[in-house]
């Protein structure tokens, strides 16, 4: 008879051979990427995100007072891959600036570079999560398989994206409240500029838990980056960036706005609701969602495994309510896994372990069964305010 151990080693084994499966079909993006400078795609004008930002890390040397001219963005995207429209960089000046270093290197040295920085902070993040929670080796192994079979990290690996920085980021500021360090909490919190969107969790739970000196420091290192780095840029580019922003949100075009692959609240309404009713509700919900969240994270449970289900929360809280949420962003998820495998004292039972890696090849079914991974998230933050509310509630 085979023990509870030896099964789940047999089920790691199997969901090992299909993450590294999934790795190499997926890998095929990367090369052409490398080779060629555009994705596997059947479409017209694909192009791969980071023929974006390389292109803005040019502008930014050269010419960066036109950092978001749509004419200029199209010139030099067209420097570098075959398109006819404009991927727009809708980034501020200080993520252009965090980018600048590459344009100093070859199109494919510098994706390649890209490529090896972001392995290297995934890695990073899995080792400070399994040291710090902390997560014995059964926990560890179901977290590094639920990260091999997530499609926001092969999205992020293959396609040069940015979600690795800011899940790196983003795992450093929650270590840093639970170890209660609020100058470093402070400081990774304000980091998180580069992608301004994840900016407004953190700093609320700072303000709901009262760290003011780590409140503080975090408005003062995002406020310095973001400020000084549009000053830098000039008042028109400064001008240009926020009507591109304003276009990016509101812009009901499937170029602009590709709500069609997104993952979160805004997703769900535009697709199961009529247009007079999507902006309404996608705000309701919103305004529901960190109601909930602030009221759990006032009534908080001091322990361990309160700090774990909060976070849980507030991290699921995040991925809903931002207005861009695509699959690279879902690498995020990587942390409520840690956090959830985190509250098992043994072994993890082989049900849990099995339902993590569903989650992370969830997004797959996405253009089968529209908003699928929304609808998932909804029910995973629902289900950990039921979670919290019931340790509250003993």
């Amino acid at each position: 008879m085979f023990t509870a151990a030896a099964w789940s080693n047999r089920v790691k084994a199997i969901i090992l051979g299909l993450g590294l499966g999934l790795a190499f079909h997926t890998s095929g993006n990367w090369w052409k990427i490398l080779i060629e400078r555009v994705p596997e795609c059947g479409q017209p004008n694909c192009v791969a995100d980071f023929v974006t930002f390389y292109a803005e890390a040019t502008l930014f040397w050269q010419h960066r007072q036109a950092l978001y001219d749509l004419d200029e963005q199209l010139a030099y995207q067209k420097r570098i891959a075959p398109t006819e429209r404009v991927l727009p960089f809708v980034y501020p000046p200080i993520t252009a600036a965090l980018m600048s270093p590459l344009a100093l290197l070859p199109f494919s040295i510098a994706f390649l570079v890209m490529t090896l920085v972001n392995v290297l902070l995934l890695l990073e993040s899995l080792r400070l999560l399994i040291r710090h929670l902390p997560l014995n080796r059964d926990q560890s192994s179901w977290l590094l398989l639920f990260a091999l079979g997530n499609f926001g990290v092969h999205a992020v690996v293959f396609y040069g994206q940015t979600s690795a920085i800011v899940l790196y980021l983003l795992t450093r500021h929650m270590l840093a409240q639970r170890q209660s360090t609020d100058g470093q909490a402070g400081i990774w919190a304000g980091l998180l500029c580069v992608k301004p969107q994840y900016l407004s969790i953190p700093h609320l739970v700072l303000l709901l838990r009262g760290r003011w000196h780590a409140l503080f420091v975090g408005v003062l290192v995002s406020m310095v980056l973001i400020v000084g780095t549009f000053l830098f840029v000039g008042v028109e580019a400064s001008k240009q960036y926020f009507d591109l922003a304003q276009r990016m949100v509101s812009a009901d075009d499937d170029w602009w706005n590709q709500w069609r692959s997104m993952h979160n609240l805004r997703a769900l309404t535009i697709y199961w609701l009529p247009a007079p009713w999507q902006t309404y509700a996608w705000w309701a919900g919103i305004a529901a969602v960190l109601s909930v969240m602030a009221f759990l994270n006032l009534r908080r449970d001091g322990s361990t495994d309160g700090f774990a289900q909060t976070w849980i929360l507030n991290i699921l809280a995040l991925l809903i309510v931002i207005p861009h949420l695509f699959t690279h962003d879902l690498t995020l998820l990587i942390l409520p896994c840690a956090l959830w495998l985190s509250l098992f004292k043994g072994a993890v039972p082989i049900p849990v372990g099995l339902g993590l890696v569903l989650l992370a090849g969830l997004p797959a079914l996405n253009y089968v069964f529209p908003t699928i991974m929304a609808f998932a998230l909804v029910f995973l933050f629902a289900l950990s305010v039921k979670l919290s509310g019931a340790k509250l509630a003993r």
